[in-house]
């Protein structure tokens, strides 16, 4: 029994031995091909200042002129239709704009001419916001573009876009229609309450019963005449506001003009670009280092 915990404790320290071995073997490599790496970029500093001074170039390219990006956003509820339909409207916008085809997107929203070619990119968010009667989708619609003045052109050219969108406007009738019948019977049940309230005379047995006007019969088991009306006045008001504030395809419920500093500066972006000219450097310079052993290896018949 000795000998086989001896015999472990001798393994386990071989295998220590031998990890630590090869963790060492891995450090050494590696700082080795770091310390080549830098012997290269000292002795090709002027290759390396030229890849440096490009990504340096390519980064204020990249975020000055119409490359500049100014990100603005609103957000609108979504009265009539899915939020597919939305959600494939947007990234069909989006695809032109990625395509490059920014005269296909501004015909489609009818941008005027001298805010044409101006927006970069468009995007949509997503969020459920609930009601006590009302269960409402609102997207959020983000931009980017070069010059913010294009900002309340292009919203209200969405918005429009939308409204004339003939689904939308069918949806939008018939939904209005519906409250404006929904709010008629409401009105008219709350009446209907208002008048029973003013009855002074309830029997205390569940079968008694009272005539109203001779025609309506009352059973007082379904007297709870406060607590129903509260009910119908609260539904009411619901459906009241909708009327007044969500009567159209969509409703603007925020929004965040577009600040005066670009939304990707210079400050952002260079460090991966001088991150990518690193690398492609130290890549043309190790084919650069070893082009004698490559072209040898390639004529190799």
């Amino acid at each position: 029994m000795e000998k086989n915990n001896e015999q472990r404790e001798l393994d386990l320290f071989m295998l220590f031995g031998k990890t630590t071995n090869f963790l060492y073997y891995i450090l050494k490599k590696t700082v080795a091909f770091l310390g080549y790496l830098l012997r290269l970029t000292f002795r090709y500093y002027y290759v390396f200042i030229l890849f440096m001074f490009a990504a340096v170039a390519y980064s204020y390219y990249m975020t000055h002129g119409d490359r500049r990006a100014y990100k603005a956003e609103f957000r609108v509820i979504l009265n009539d239709g899915d939020l597919n339909t939305y959600s494939e409207i947007i990234n069909s916008l989006n695809r032109y704009l990625r395509n490059e085809d920014s005269e296909r997107f501004d015909n489609i929203l009818q941008m005027p001419p001298e805010k044409r070619g101006k927006v970069g990119t468009v995007f949509y968010s997503v969020v459920e916001e609930k009601d006590t009667v009302i269960m409402n989708t609102s997207i959020g619609i983000t931009f980017f573009m070069s010059n913010p003045d294009v900002f309340p052109v292009v919203k209200k050219a969405m918005i429009d876009y939308f409204k004339k969108n003939e689904h939308f406007s069918s949806l939008n009738a018939v939904r209005i229609a519906s409250l404006k019948e929904r709010e008629r019977i409401l009105e008219k049940d709350i009446a209907e309450i208002d008048s029973l309230q003013k009855i002074e005379y309830f029997q205390k047995t569940n079968e008694s019963a009272v005539k109203l006007d001779q025609n309506l019969i009352l059973k007082t088991e379904k007297q709870m005449f406060y607590t129903d009306k509260l009910e119908l006045m609260k539904e009411k008001e619901a459906v009241s506001k909708e009327l007044a504030i969500q009567s159209e395809v969509v409703t603007v419920i925020s929004e965040f003009l577009p600040s005066l500093k670009p939304a990707v500066t210079m400050r952002d972006v260079i460090v991966k670009y001088v991150f990518i000219a690193f690398l492609l450097f130290l890549f043309f310079v190790l084919l650069w280092d070893n082009r004698n052993p490559i072209i040898v290896y390639l004529r190799k018949k």
